[in-house]
């Protein structure tokens, strides 16, 4: 097979950065959260953080990595399990591989040093990031009412392995999961990801426009919230 999925590790953190900022960057509306969008400070600084992500990732958390025959990484996903299952034994392939315990105050390190708070440094301190984030959350937490849910968190593809199933391969991965435990799955997506979603049976039930003029945008930008209902087994 030309694309493996596996579990992550902190030794995994070069690759992830690079994968992670790459798809992100090509985001116009994304590269703008930044002072300095230019990859490879911010590539640099992610790595570092990750390790300590990743160990501190708990007993909710599952994450995946799809890596090509080379090896190189190309994909990611980050899945939040709901409440009733979080503290239970599945999906145990998903699980952070700690493979180096006593290196996790050196992580930590690594961590504080490249952060401002909780953010990664070079982010704008302007007050984009809370205008941007409010309007979000308040959809966020209506639509959560209605859960439980089966949270993804986070999808990613390195920009030269778009369209090449990668990204469906993750999502599959953890409809599976929800499919076996009867649980909605639920994603907040940007317009590059919708049709993914769409494709793997999520509905679009609601959207929100930013217009962020005010903080150099140059056209508003639209993130869409769907669920999908888990298929009866």
């Amino acid at each position: 097979m030309p694309f493996q999925i596996q579990p992550c590790s902190p030794l995994d953190a070069p690759g992830l950065a690079r994968t992670m900022i790459s798809a992100r960057l090509t985001d116009p509306h994304w590269a703008k959260l930044w002072e300095d969008p230019s990859p490879e400070p911010i590539i640099s600084r992610t790595a570092k953080r990750i390790p300590w992500t990743l160990v501190q990732s708990g007993e909710s958390k599952r994450l995946e990595k799809v890596i090509d025959e080379t090896g190189q990484i190309v994909g990611y996903a980050r899945w939040i399990l709901p409440t009733h299952l979080a503290k239970s034994d599945i999906w145990p392939h998903a699980q952070v591989v700690d493979v180096l315990p006593d290196k996790h105050a050196e992580y930590e390190a690594m961590y504080k040093e490249n952060s401002l708070g909780a953010q990664p440094i070079g982010l704008r301190t302007d007050g984009i990031m809370a205008f941007r984030g409010a309007a979000l959350d308040k959809v966020d937490a209506r639509i959560m009412k209605d859960g439980p849910f089966l949270v993804l968190d986070y999808l990613v593809t390195d920009p030269g392995f778009w369209r090449r199933g990668v990204g469906g391969m993750l999502v599959r991965s953890g409809l599976e999961i929800a499919d076996r435990h009867q649980v909605k799955t639920y994603v907040m997506s940007s317009s590059a990801g919708l049709k993914v979603y769409l494709n793997s049976g999520f509905e679009l039930v609601e959207s929100v426009t930013t217009d962020y003029s005010q903080y150099g945008g140059t056209e508003p930008v639209e993130d869409y919230f769907l669920v999908r209902k888990p298929t009866p087994v």
